[in-house]
């Protein structure tokens, strides 16, 4: 019997943030799950359902629970509709209070939401829910030399590049990794060490002093990780996030839109000095960053799932609220990651 269905949006123009939560909460869960993806999709771990009308879907899974995972709220109407009708209790997953339904159960591990507002039957709201895999805790070092640029890919390849050459111009001997593809766009102005990241951040984020990030899933590994950050806005909608970890001194705001690429990787590269110069505010997010997100956030929605939702906590066995080994029947979303991951010259 299939758990959950998760029905997500992610694609070349929505991002992948959302599937990526789906696969983790899959996780932890610990039960059989599927996926619908509204989008152009991207690979995943999760097997896929198959395609169709909400009700055709719902009638040939037949889930437990329907999650929803999309900022638009007209997107996941029907899908609550067709889960009402068929008796199936339906959890959705938010940010910044976006897509707001009349679900059983919201869940807003945004680092700011809106208290007010909200149609669902529970809501549970703050970074204690945050939804993003296990991190890694950063390693401690008196001297910044190693600096991470995950800003996705597509025309913001180019953003790294030219961040990658401003901090390299900076400091000679600073070691840049970035994640996407070596042959990511004909302006390469300087070779970082381009590394690849299937499953997360986490590996990465381990091994490096700094990193320069967008301010989506990537800002709250990190801050996790108790990696200080240069937080990017790549799209506008990742403003309130970036200004919540600012407020809370765990990230650097990078600031709003720039005249060019150069004017923009300037204004990064002064934001990074600003954290490579100080030791205090780096040993700040090692020790605070870690307690405002801990990383347990998809385990204490796996739990509200069994203990609140009463149509679905009868089908779970103890195992999931003991926090007893993963079903077999659930393929494991997170490959054991290398020592040292692969990487390759840019």
């Amino acid at each position: 019997m299939i758990y959950a269905l998760f029905r997500v949006a992610a694609g070349p123009r929505l991002g992948h943030g959302h599937l990526r939560r789906a696969e983790v909460l899959a996780r932890s869960l610990r039960r059989p799950s599927l996926v619908s993806v509204r989008g152009g999709g991207a690979p995943t771990c999760l097997r896929r359902a198959p395609a169709g009308a909400p009700g055709t879907v719902l009638d040939r899974v037949r889930p437990a629970v329907l999650v929803l995972d999309d900022p638009h709220a007209t997107s996941g109407r029907a899908w609550l509709a067709a889960a009402r009708r068929r008796g199936v209790p339906v959890v959705s997953l938010h940010d910044l209070g976006r897509g707001r339904l009349a679900t059983t159960l919201a869940i807003d591990g945004s680092v700011t939401s809106p208290a007010a507002g909200w149609p669902a039957a529970r809501t549970l709201r703050g970074l204690p829910f945050a939804v993003i895999r296990p991190p890694r805790r950063a390693r401690v070092a008196r001297v910044v030399t190693t600096v991470l640029i995950s800003l996705g890919g597509g025309p913001r390849a180019s953003w790294a590049r030219a961040v990658a050459a401003e901090l390299i111009r900076r400091r000679p001997k600073l070691m840049v990794f970035a994640t996407g593809s070596a042959d990511a766009g004909a302006d390469r102005v300087a070779p970082p060490t381009m590394v690849a990241a299937p499953d997360g951040l986490a590996p990465w984020l381990a091994r490096v002093d700094v990193a320069i990030v967008g301010g989506g899933v990537s800002l709250y590994e990190a801050v996790a990780a108790g990696v200080p950050t240069v937080a990017v806005p790549v799209v506008p909608a990742q403003r309130p996030t970036i200004r919540g970890f600012a407020a809370r001194r765990l990230t650097v705001d990078a600031g709003g839109p720039s005249a060019s690429l150069r004017a923009l990787a300037r204004r990064i590269g002064d934001r990074f000095e600003r954290i490579a110069d100080d030791a205090a505010g780096r040993r700040h997010v090692r020790q605070a960053g870690p307690r405002a997100v801990d990383g347990r956030g998809a385990r204490r929605v796996a739990r509200e799932i069994a203990v609140r939702l009463p149509s679905s906590s009868t089908s779970m066995t103890p195992s999931i609220r003991s926090g007893a080994s993963r079903s077999a029947a659930m393929r494991p979303c997170h490959r054991r990651s290398p020592p040292r991951p692969a990487c390759r010259r840019g």
